[in-house]
């Protein structure tokens, strides 16, 4: 008995110096792995900024012609940088939804493993006397289930009912958020496109403008030296030569406040354009004086109908709201208790076994009691958080309105102030012309002359930015209401966008901006006999398009005309058929009209199933 008690003794002894050895190996062994900070050396950073500068300096095709106004646009959306930051967020948000579509799925593990021991994992056992073992009645018999060498497989199969409900659930909400992320996508597209509009005019009054700051200027400094040396040699009354001379320094300090609002706007463009700051390019020459103000076609209900449906913002905000209304439907699904299934197969090499492989099933259903304490606290959040979410809404489409609104009235202002601006540069042309000729002839001063020189620049520096903020107004009011600067199908070149872009834009000159709400191909386009009708016939919805006022509709088919067995009633918005029509599927276009000119289209199909072939 006490050789026993002296082995057991020695076994637990070695045992915790074992385990005193693992824990010492294991801190080693972490101490080993411990991560330090490596910052960047200057070598790294340098090839990185070789490479960042090549990456800058390819990828887009060259410049070889003068850029209008639509290449410039349709190069800044295929090529800045911080549009391709939007782009990858919405390919981010799309693959985390096929992620979050995958969370749905149950557990399917497979397993296998392999283990091996110095000693068997022998037992002994020993009567168990008064709440306590007593080893001294046990004997020397010891028994052995399991070998010293290993090898298991398995397959376990696992599904929580709860988890798919809530997996379902965020789900959706991550759907909701990409369709976010696409219409931040728009909004990154609208707000780049007006902002290169506002840049390529800034650019092109510059390249106009500069060249002619610089003689100026030169005139300017010449004539300070004069009058300097004049005061100097004291020729003429003291007060005098320093009026001259503030007058002279104030020409130049507009002069300078000139040249620092048109410096940098060619820089400012090819970063728009994704391009490094000193890449060389040409702007398409413009005859300032010929340029046709843009002429914008629109009615304040059509506006505001529009953008309600367009704006990336409300759209935005909706799709929050649905993120939020899910947020509820998951607290409720957290009040239920969880019911998992789970089956099974399993192989191990064990020879002690009876049987070395078997297959299992199983169910459980579980709850967790505190629950009842905090389930009733998230679904009253998670309701408030959807009251949020509408107001939130709520007052982003009123902030839409009003810049729908200021839209409007900025244009409007904007042609006013290019009216003004170009009277006021023809009669400060006339002036100039008149005091130059007086000066030229010694009857007017130098400084006059300078000074009606520098009006009449500024003049035309005022006319051609007032006829940039026309054009940025005009894009201004189609962005206001959410139209995209071109369609999805536009291509993928500068040149195939660029000319998008110009379509699209004659487009919205002549009006076109209302949008389809409900779509005629989904109302049912057939031609049947109704209640009360001896003819054939289809109505399309009141409500299908955006168009306000007194709309009027217009048909037509592929070919201009309607076939003449096919009759069109604009005011009741009903097509009907005439007596032996044929039985033919019709391509059919028809366009609402509003007094102001605002239109929208919408191309269905026709359908027949009645008549003669």
């Amino acid at each position: 008995m006490g050789d026993r008690l002296y082995q057991g003794e020695k076994m637990r002894f070695t045992q915790r110096s074992r385990q005193w050895l693992g824990v010492v190996g294991l801190a080693m062994v972490t101490t080993g792995c411990a991560v330090s900070p490596d910052p960047l050396t200057r070598a790294e950073l340098a090839d990185q900024a070789r490479s960042d500068m090549a990456a800058l300096r390819s990828g887009q095709p060259a410049i070889d012609t003068p850029l209008s106004q639509e290449e410039a646009v349709a190069r800044a959306i295929l090529y800045n940088r911080d549009r391709h930051v939007a782009s990858m967020k919405a390919a981010l948000a799309r693959n985390q939804l096929t992620t979050a579509n995958f969370q749905m799925l149950p557990s399917l593990t497979a397993a296998a493993g392999y283990t091996t021991r110095s000693e068997f994992a022998a037992t002994q056992s020993v009567p168990f006397i008064d709440g306590s073992p007593r080893r001294e009645l046990g004997n020397d018999i010891f028994s052995v289930g399991q070998e010293k060498n290993r090898t298991t497989y398995g397959v376990d199969f696992t599904w929580s009912i709860l988890d798919f409900g809530l997996s379902y659930v965020r789900a959706k909400q991550q759907a909701n958020q990409y369709l976010v992320t696409v219409e931040e996508e728009r909004k990154a597209i609208q707000n780049l496109a007006q902002e290169t509009r506002t840049a390529y005019w800034k650019a092109v009054s510059a390249t106009a403008l500069l060249d002619r700051v610089g003689p100026l200027m030169d005139k300017v400094n010449g004539a300070l030296v004069n009058s300097r040396e004049i005061t100097r040699q004291r020729i003429s009354d003291p007060l005098t030569n320093y009026s001259y001379e503030r007058s002279l320094l104030d020409v130049k300090r507009a002069l300078q406040t000139l040249r620092d609002e048109l410096i940098g706007s060619r820089e400012k463009l090819a970063q728009l354009m994704g391009l490094p700051p000193d890449t060389g390019y040409q702007l398409a020459s413009y005859e300032a004086d010929e340029l046709e103000a843009p002429n914008a076609v629109f009615d304040i209900d059509t506006m505001e109908n529009t953008a309600l449906l367009q704006r990336p913002e409300i759209l935005s905000a909706s799709y929050r709201k649905r993120i939020a209304r899910d947020d509820v439907r998951a607290a409720l699904l957290q009040m239920f208790p969880d019911l998992s299934l789970s089956a099974g197969y399993q192989q191990d090499s064990n020879d002690f076994l009876r049987y070395n492989d078997w297959a299992s099933a199983g169910a459980s259903i579980s709850y967790d009691l505190l629950n009842i304490f905090q389930t009733k606290a998230k679904y009253d959040a998670a309701k408030t958080s959807v009251e949020v979410a509408e107001q939130q809404r709520l007052a982003t489409a009123l902030a839409v309105l009003t810049q729908v609104h200021l839209a409007a009235l900025e244009y409007r202002s904007a042609r006013e102030q290019l009216a003004t601006s170009t009277n006021y540069l023809r009669v400060s042309r006339s002036i100039s012309d008149l005091v130059y000729n007086q000066s030229q002839a010694g009857s007017t001063g130098q400084l006059t002359a300078i000074k009606e020189q520098l009006n009449a620049l500024v003049a035309e520096l005022r006319r051609d930015l007032a006829y940039a903020s026309l054009q940025n107004a005009f894009a201004r009011i189609y962005q206001s209401i959410g139209l995209d600067p071109y369609p999805k199908d536009a291509g993928h070149t500068p040149d195939e966008l660029a000319a998008a872009i110009s379509r699209r834009r004659a487009a919205w000159q002549a009006g076109y901006i209302g949008v389809v709400i409900k779509p005629i191909a989904n109302q049912g386009p057939v031609l049947t006999t109704r209640d009360g009708m001896t003819q054939p016939s289809f109505t399309f919805a009141e409500d299908t398009f955006t168009v306000g006022g007194d709309v009027t509709y217009q048909a037509t088919s592929e070919d201009g005309a309607l076939p003449s067995w096919l009759r069109f009633d604009a005011g009741t918005r009903t097509f009907s058929a005439a007596a032996g029509a044929p039985i033919r599927n019709t391509p059919i276009t028809v366009t609402a009209i509003n007094g102001e000119g605002v239109s929208a289209s919408d191309s269905f199909v026709l359908q027949t199933n009645f008549g003669s072939s």
